[in-house]
């Protein structure tokens, strides 16, 4: 029993004497707060610090949270959220590491072993440095770069950017038909009113208009066929519509039509007075009385 004891008591020690180095290791660094480096890491890149800079702090929290990183010889931003920034930072002779920073200290650093892509002009811009610390090179591109590279690109048959081209194309030019086919509607949709309020009624284009007092004498000659129905002795067919309005028809079916549904097709113009007399003691009203 008690050599069982004394060995797991030895293994114990052995295990904490390992792992010690390395748990000093991952917080040793150089003494520095982590939460004061990812905070002037947030600020120096929102507020445009020197690259060279911010590279430092970058190797700095990079030695706090791992094993080594000698200097830092590129790094790119390559996603900004709101009060959030990751970074990936290549150092000297090891993989890519991903540093995530955001402006109240937080600080993560992950990687190291692989698992990152490579740095991507594409994700942002790339900044590179020389053995001595400086700024040697970026991945910012002239007018010139940017049309030589994206015609190479076509030219290799990168069917991911011709078809990202290809729908960009076909996206503008649906909202240029869509904005053109509303303002196609809205201008017919005005002529069309235009033309309305100029257009005759159908079928009423040879129609005399007749008086109150005209009908009233007509209606006296006429004898009635049908409910709200008569016939002049001149064969016209007055009808009587549902809102009291009288129009004068050559069928009596189209009358019949006008009394019931209001349809007024084929409407023709009023007869003519059988007793002279009484026309002529008819007088016209002035503009703008009623008829019915």
């Amino acid at each position: 029993m008690h050599l069982i004891r004394l060995i797991i008591l030895t293994m114990s020690l052995a295990g904490t004497l390992v792992l010690a180095p390395h748990a000093f290791a991952q917080v040793q660094g150089d003494g520095a707060d982590p939460r004061q480096l990812a905070h002037d890491i947030y600020v120096g890149v929102n507020r445009g610090s020197p690259p060279a800079a911010v590279a430092l702090k970058l190797a700095e929290v990079i030695q706090v949270y791992r094993f080594r990183c000698t200097r830092v010889t590129d790094y790119q931003v390559f996603v900004s959220r709101p009060n959030l920034l990751d970074i990936k930072a290549k150092c000297s002779g090891d993989p890519l590491y991903g540093v995530t920073v955001a402006s109240n200290g937080y600080v993560a650093v992950y990687g190291g072993n692989g698992i990152l892509g490579a740095l991507d002009r594409r994700d942002g811009l790339i900044y590179s440095f020389s053995a001595s610390g400086e700024l040697d090179s970026d991945s910012r591109l002239t007018a010139d770069e940017a049309i030589d590279e994206t015609v190479e690109r076509l030219q290799l048959g990168d069917g991911l950017n011709l078809w990202y081209i290809l729908a960009m194309f076909a996206v503008l030019l649906a909202i240029f038909i869509l904005i053109a086919g509303v303002w196609l509607k809205m201008w017919r949709r005005r002529t069309a009113k235009a033309r309305q309020r100029r257009k005759i009624k159908p079928m009423a284009r040879h129609t005399v208009q007749a008086t109150s007092d005209i009908k009233d004498m007509l209606l006296k000659e006429s004898s009635r066929v049908a409910a709200n129905i008569y016939k002049h002795p001149s064969g016209i067919f007055i009808a009587r519509g549902k809102h009291g309005k009288r129009r004068f028809f050559r069928s009596r079916f189209w009358a019949a039509m006008y009394r019931s549904l209001g349809v007024r097709m084929f409407e023709t113009s009023a007869p003519q007075l059988m007793n002279v007399e009484i026309l002529g003691a008819a007088e016209q009203p002035e503009d703008g009385r009623r008829e019915d």
